[in-house]
């Protein structure tokens, strides 16, 4: 299970998702103070102002959904199939962070100060995925090889 190549580009992928929700996503300037955009909300100060606590738990099912692939090592179709899913979700994590971007930014009148590493890492994710699920697939055709040689 651990040595497979397709394990550790999960985990690893697990991973990104997870620094994706601790770290923050944006950073925005509002009358001169510092607003910052994380998964779990908007905060000003420390503060939250606006909580989103629908991204953490959509950035919190892609992070579990990659270790509970690694677990299903008998069944590779169903590892691609929740693989691609799982790629689905994240690209819903992005749809969700550009929505609440769209929809906070001229609220607030705030001005747009850069990105954070939480923005890039869900991209690796995808990358990261998307080899898991072409080794999970190259694992099958050997596997279905072996069964016709018999």
């Amino acid at each position: 299970m651990l040595q497979r190549i397709q394990t550790v580009y999960l985990l690893l992928a697990s991973i990104c998702m997870v620094v994706s929700l601790l770290t923050h996503l944006a950073i925005f300037s509002f009358d001169g103070e510092i607003v910052r955009f994380e998964a779990m909300g908007f905060y000003l100060n420390q503060e939250i102002i606006f909580p989103t606590w629908g991204l953490f738990i959509v950035g919190n099912i892609s992070a579990v959904l990659s270790v509970v692939i690694v677990f299903l090592y008998n069944k590779r179709m169903l590892q691609i199939r929740l693989a691609a899913m799982n790629i689905f979700i994240i690209l819903g994590y992005y749809a969700f962070i550009a929505f609440f971007i769209l929809k906070r930014n001229p609220e607030l009148n705030s001005m747009f100060e850069n990105i954070g590493i939480g923005i890039v890492t869900p991209f690796v994710a995808i990358v990261l995925i998307y080899l898991a699920i072409r080794k999970i697939g190259a694992d099958e055709a050997l596997i279905k090889s072996l069964n016709r040689i018999r």
